[in-house]
């Protein structure tokens, strides 16, 4: 911390290599940054230099630590980051992650309606809408006189009216409470759309990344295991969002070989052929990182 230039040499090193990464990247590619809060608002500006600004697509916040620190001076920090640019945003989106149990499990169908299990939705909304201000009889005779104060009716008084001819407006059991939404489970997306906020409970967190590599590789003492291994369901998720069956994936800096092993997990796991190239010149590269591979691929 003492080296007044430590950022112009950190930015001096990624530069030629975001460039190179731009040039190797598919126009269908995406590229995935993590890093913490000592360079991210440099990465920022350099990535949207290299990739331009409009290839931005969103930063999202890795919940890395499932404890707090004691020892922190300040705040124990508990995150990271991971910045996400495409090469041509406008031709690239995510692929939608599987719905969960509970996800489906909101879906019921007291009405034992024919378009199967349903969820209802609020009618009402705090974005203005010029023609969504009207009264509406409830099938009990009851009159909502208009929206609740300060919101609108999200569709037209037609729109309403079309809606409810066709079943999907849901009065209550005693037909007299404000209309909801009826969301049919069949014409929800087959997936969910990924959030920007990652919890360990679903990628995972440092101790469990280093308790992947322990349970690999054998090391003298705790000093030599790598400092800030990532954690195998996290790379997992990335690949899930980012590659299809027969996708490259290229890590410039492979460190503990993470991205690899979830690489290998994948293909493994859908029967794909996934490809990976590892980009490591630390001195740890063949007997670490390759050698955590070999062991991998050796079951």
């Amino acid at each position: 911390i003492e080296d007044g230039l430590r950022h112009d040499k950190w930015c001096a090193m990624m530069w030629p290599r975001l460039r190179l990464l731009h040039d190797l990247l598919g126009e269908a590619g995406s590229l995935w940054v993590t890093l913490d809060d000592n360079e991210i608002h440099r990465a920022r500006a350099m990535l949207d230099a290299v990739f331009g600004e409009q290839n931005f697509v969103a930063t999202c916040i890795w919940h890395k630590n499932f404890s707090p620190k004691p020892s922190a001076k300040f705040f124990s920090e508990d995150h990271d980051y991971l910045l996400i640019y495409a090469k041509r945003k406008d031709e690239w989106r995510p692929n939608l992650l599987e719905r969960t149990q509970d996800m489906d499990a909101r879906f019921t169908n007291p009405d034992n309606d024919p378009r199967g299990p349903w969820t209802s939705g609020d009618l009402s909304a705090r974005n203005y809408y010029g023609e969504g201000t009207y009264p509406i009889t409830c099938p009990s005779g009851r009159v909502v006189e208009a929206p609740p104060k300060g919101m609108y009716w999200r569709v037209s008084k037609t729109k309403f009216e079309a809606l409810d001819c066709d079943g999907r407006i849901w009065w209550g059991e005693d037909k007299n409470n404000q209309p909801r939404l009826k969301r049919f489970l069949s014409e929800v997306k087959a997936g969910r759309v990924p959030q920007t906020l990652w919890e360990y409970a679903e990628v995972g967190h440092t101790q469990d990344a280093k308790k992947e590599l322990l349970s690999i590789l054998d090391f003298a003492s705790s000093d030599d295991v790598f400092v800030t291994p990532k954690p195998v369901a996290l790379l997992t998720r990335i690949l899930e969002l980012a590659t299809t069956e027969h996708s490259i994936v290229l890590d410039s800096f492979a460190g503990s070989g993470t991205t690899a092993h979830a690489v290998l997990a994948a293909n493994q796991r859908d029967g794909g052929d996934r490809k990976f190239i590892l980009v490591e010149c630390e001195d740890y590269a063949d007997k670490l990182t390759a050698e955590r591979l070999r062991r991998v691929i050796n079951g």
